[in-house]
């Protein structure tokens, strides 16, 4: 067996079979999940080559909001997953298949490298094989059911790109030279680089690298900080960049509950939170099911001291603390994979700075590589001191078959919610019941998807089922503006319910005064209702909540003045409209009705006149101004603009 794995064919051919056999299944799927943000959706990314300046330069969130936002603490700036995609948008355009493809094929050269860079570090043991304990952490870190988002998500890729790089810093680093600067350890701080310019977590590798070399290769301390010093410029310059591009780590902390799961609870609950999250990442390390992509609020509820689990969460912790510190000296490779898993896990574990959701699966990616050499630590070395107890090597050998065996059934199954957005969030939403988000994601595509169909039962049920998932995420989080515009949607298709869904986009503009979406949804709504007083009642409501919009004014002028007879308050919202607007010719022509209607002939001239400027080809118009000729007694001027009026009319007519 050893032999063979120190046959590097076998070793590429285990990574790369084991890859495409467990992540085959993704070739054919869609985009989904937050490949919106960084490809289908991204400005940036839909240019080509000819957007990776901008990708470099600006947030990654940018190219999809078209401005920089402070979604999330410190911002996001992972360019080097985003240049990969606008590459392939160049060549390929919108090409799901091959995106999947490099994503395995990356996660394969990732696998390789876990098992070369463990090979050469750990060959300082004698009590096993260095060899067998790389191979076995490499097939558990293959078969992780943890990673199927970063490996199924395309925008994963970021993940699988940072720790493909970072385990590249570090084989070229550990590499021996005689010379301290050669071309390796250059090699190794371009690497670093490119990891952090996939995501940030990768700067653990700074301490990391060195402290590999320190245990397991006796460079000695002087070694060890050369070699800090040197990776620390290239973090240094990306850390430059990055705060030239975003500003500091901490700026822009969200107040939106989607954005910040913190923004609701007080100091102690986000504490005890954080603990227990950790305690359910370590539940999941060890049995992955179920799996959801949501951990927004509340599928994770906020927790307090008071609870057992956050308890056991601190025990667990100060236990792994304890056995780090007596480690040090006793058992290098147990100590390192302490301090590697913490240093990955700190910049997503929520304790320095939120990091927009409870947490993650994916968040765990890098820090599994870690706990993988860790789980192979424990198997084989806990085989190779249980000399007479068969049982308990029984028990040990069950442990690796449950492993390996559940990891790889697990993995295979969970591709298939990746699929696209409808399945995924479909499926998901029975996972993630409590969560705001999961509800009105399911909601959505649930709407989404009745709006194909022929009317009919199939299409009812989905409706119904959509209208149940919405109402559910605003019961959970009652500001939620996304999930009141997608419920107003809804009630008007399904329902023709005019007053609930116009209610619920006075709602969203309540939380979200600027949502365009539910300005233009209102006023179709509105249009469609027989009731002119919902009509003016919803408008007015409106009015309230931004009184400088044209299409508010106008609607109300013509309310009033057409329907309530209410011809001074027509006439002011009709000039307030088109003080905002006056490029509108309607607003000119029932301001002049209103004034005509109000014995105000001079001022509805003037107002037709300019109707007729704006729409030449208007015979209403015309008409409108050649009355109000008459009524000052312009017969001549009057019997022009018949004339023109009448002529259109036949133009018309004609065609």
């Amino acid at each position: 067996m050893l032999k063979q794995l120190e046959n590097t064919g076998f070793i590429w051919l285990i990574a790369f079979a084991g890859s495409f056999i467990l992540y085959g299944n993704t070739l054919f799927h869609q985009y989904a999940l937050d490949d919106a943000i960084v490809i289908t959706q991204n400005e940036y990314t839909k240019k080509g080559i000819s957007g990776i300046r901008e990708i470099l330069t600006t947030d990654s969130f940018t190219g999809f909001f078209g401005q920089q936002k402070n979604l999330v603490a410190g911002g996001r700036y992972r360019p080097l997953s985003v240049v990969t995609f606008a590459l392939e948008y160049h060549f390929f355009g919108a090409n799901p298949f091959l995106s999947h493809f490099i994503n395995i094929l990356l996660y394969a050269l990732t696998l390789v490298l876990v098992f070369f860079t463990l090979n050469q570090l750990l060959h300082f043991e004698n009590s096993y094989s260095a060899t067998l304990l790389a191979f076995l952490a490499m097939l558990l870190f293959m078969l992780h059911p943890l990673h199927t988002e970063v490996v199924a998500n395309i925008k994963g890729r970021d993940e699988i790109l940072s720790t493909l790089f970072a385990l590249l810093a570090t084989w070229f680093t550990i590499k021996k030279s005689k010379k301290h600067f050669g071309f390796n350890w250059l090699f190794g701080g371009i690497c670093l680089f490119l990891a952090l310019l996939s995501k940030e977590n990768a700067l653990a590798f700074l301490v990391l690298i060195p402290l590999a070399g320190f245990l397991f290769l006796n460079a000695g301390y002087k070694k060890a900080v050369l070699q800090f010093l040197f990776l620390l410029v290239p973090s240094l310059i990306f850390l430059i960049i990055r705060h030239r591009v975003l500003g500091g780590f901490h700026s822009g902390v969200s107040t939106e509950l989607m954005n910040n799961p913190f923004a609701e609870a007080t100091t102690m609950e986000r504490f005890a939170t954080v603990f227990y999250t950790w305690l359910v990442y370590f539940k999941l390390l060890i049995f992955p099911h179920p799996l959801t992509y949501d951990y927004y609020p509340y599928h994770i509820s906020l927790m307090n001291f008071g609870s057992w689990k956050v308890w056991l969460s601190l025990i667990l912790v100060l236990g792994v603390l304890v056995l780090g510190i007596k480690s040090f000296r006793k058992n290098r490779l147990l100590f390192f994979t302490l301090i590697g898993f913490a240093g990955t896990f700190a910049p997503v574990s929520n304790l320095l700075f939120p990091v927009g959701t409870f947490m993650n699966e994916r968040f765990l990616y890098m820090p599994s590589l870690f706990w993988s050499l860790f789980l192979a630590w424990v198997l084989i070395y806990g085989y190779s001191q249980i000399k007479s107890k068969t049982y308990s090597k029984l028990f040990l050998v069950a442990s690796g078959l449950y492993f390996i065996g559940f990891y790889a059934l697990k993995t295979i199954h969970r591709n298939i919610a990746w699929e696209n957005d409808f399945v995924l969030f479909t499926t998901d939403v029975i996972t993630s019941d409590q969560s705001a988000k999961s509800n009105c994601s399911a909601g959505g595509k649930l709407w989404e998807k009745g709006k194909t169909l022929p009317k009919g039962k199939q299409q009812i049920d989905l409706y119904e089922k959509s209208e149940s998932y919405l109402r559910r995420a605003i019961k959970i989080h009652p500001n939620y503006a996304d999930a009141w515009l997608l419920l107003g949607n809804v009630l008007f298709d399904s329902k023709k319910a005019i007053e609930e869904s116009s209610l619920c986009y006075l709602n969203v503009l309540n939380i979200q005064p600027a949502n365009k979406n539910a300005w233009q949804n209102l006023d179709i709504v509105l249009q469609q209702s027989t009731s002119h007083q919902l009509q003016l009642e919803r408008y007015q409501q409106a009015f309230k909540i931004d009184s400088n919009r044209y299409i508010l004014n106008y609607r109300l002028g013509v309310l009033y003045g057409r329907y309530f007879g209410n011809f001074p308050a027509s006439i002011s919202y009709l000039k307030r409209a088109i003080q905002l607007d006056n490029t509108k010719a309607e607003a000119f022509k029932d301001l002049g009705t209103a004034y005509g209607l109000s014995g105000k002939s001079a001022e509805a001239y003037r107002a037709f006149k300019q109707a007729t400027v704006l729409a030449p080809n208007d015979a209403q118009a015309f008409l409108n101004l050649a009355t109000a000729c008459y009524q000052l007694g312009r017969t001549g001027e009057a019997n022009e603009n018949m004339a023109i009026a009448n002529q259109l009319k036949d133009s018309d007519n004609s065609n």
